[in-house]
Order: C-alpha cells, then structure tokens, then sequence
C-alpha cells in the first residue's frame, strides 16, 4: 500500500508539472458506472473452450485538462480507483469476481465548441490499471461451503499490471462546470502472458459518468 501511495504522489506531480506547460489547465473529480467483461480461453488436451464474464461496477477519478494552444487540442491526465463485478454469461456455474484497481490514464483530446454553453470532447489514449485486489468466490460442489480463492496469491499467474486503450467523448456544460462522459476501454494485453493454456483479455469496458471542473 505504501509503494501505491508514492506511486499516486508521484503521478499528481507529474500531471501538475506537465500541465503547467501549456497555455492553462484545470481539475476536476467525478465518478460514474462501469460495465465490464473479461474474454477467456484454456486449452487442455488440444481442447480449446471459450468463455465470457461480465458485470457492473462503478469508478471514481481526479483529473487535470490542458489546452495546447492547438486548435483546440489538449490532453487530459486521470487517475482512477475502479470496482468491478464479474460473473459468467453463460453455463450454470456460481463463480463471481471482485476486483479493485488503482489506475492512470492519458488521453489527447480536440474541443469542439457547440455553444457558449455546450462543447463536445473527443478524446484517446493509453491507460494502465494496477491490480489492489481480485477475488473468485464459488460454492463447492462437494462439501455446499463457499470458497474464496486469492487470485492474486503466490501461485497464481494472474497479473495485477494491464493496459487498455480508451476512446471516447464528454460534453462539457459550461455554466454548469460539468462534464458527461463516455468511453470505451479495450484491453491490450493477455492477463495471463506467462501460461500457453490461459489467455484472458479485459474489455471493452464502457463508462459512463460525471465530474465536475474546477
């Protein structure tokens, strides 16, 4: 947790002193709704299955915008806390997922002004979320107890670190100094890069939220 922390100081820094390099920049805090899904795939004896989890959760972030001085370009820097639910999409199973991440995102924008009071962003770029916590819980079928399995414990090959490129748009309420977002993440990595047998992609998952602009 302590090495979180530095590493989230170190981020606000970073966007501040960057920030400042350009003609202006402002802060803003929100949050919103995240629809997730994790596509997987195991090959066992030259057996190759397919299977789908997907869920709801919700995200909270603190960004600073600035204006290049482009036309209208600029860049956005995020940092998130988000939470997620999973669960199969299909089959019978009761297995469920519970994850928390920490996470950063940098995003070129170019603001269309619609009004005085309206604007339309849209915006691209990478992000990387850290893995706090991931959790499966599942009744076993023998014994009818539920069972809760550390994903991210010694043995597991599930990594914390992923990537994911986000494209989207906010409308920008002037007056109001808030901001709506939508966006889509799409996972760049196998979750699983050290196992043949297992590949695990997250995404796309889409956003939906709320901030407000200092």
């Amino acid at each position: 947790m302590k090495k979180i922390l530095i590493l989230s100081i170190a981020l606000v820094s970073g966007m501040v002193a960057f920030a400042q390099e350009g003609q202006g920049f402002g802060l803003s805090a929100g949050g919103g709704m995240i629809m997730a899904k994790q596509k997987s795939s195991t090959s066992i004896a030259g057996q190759k299955t397919t299977s789908t989890d997907s869920g709801v959760g919700f995200y909270f972030n603190a960004g600073l915008s600035s204006d290049l001085g482009l036309g209208g370009l600029g860049y956005t820097m995020d940092l998130f806390f988000d939470h997620w639910f999973l669960s199969p999409d299909e089959g019978d199973g009761d297995a469920t997922v519970r994850e928390n991440y920490l996470g950063y995102a940098l995003a070129l924008d170019i603001t269309f002004n619609a009004s005085e009071t309206l604007a339309l962003r849209p915006f691209f770029g990478p992000g990387f979320s850290y893995g706090l916590s991931s959790k499966t819980k599942w009744t076993n079928p023998v014994s009818k107890q539920e069972e809760t399995m550390n994903n991210y414990d010694k043995d597991s090959k599930y990594q914390r670190l992923y990537s994911y490129l986000t494209i989207g748009a906010d409308v920008l309420i002037k007056p109001a100094h808030l901001r709506l977002r939508g966006a889509v993440d799409f996972g760049m990595w196998d979750r699983y890069s050290s196992v043949k047998e297992i590949t695990t992609k997250d995404g796309p998952n889409f956003r939906l939220g709320i901030a407000y602009l200092f």
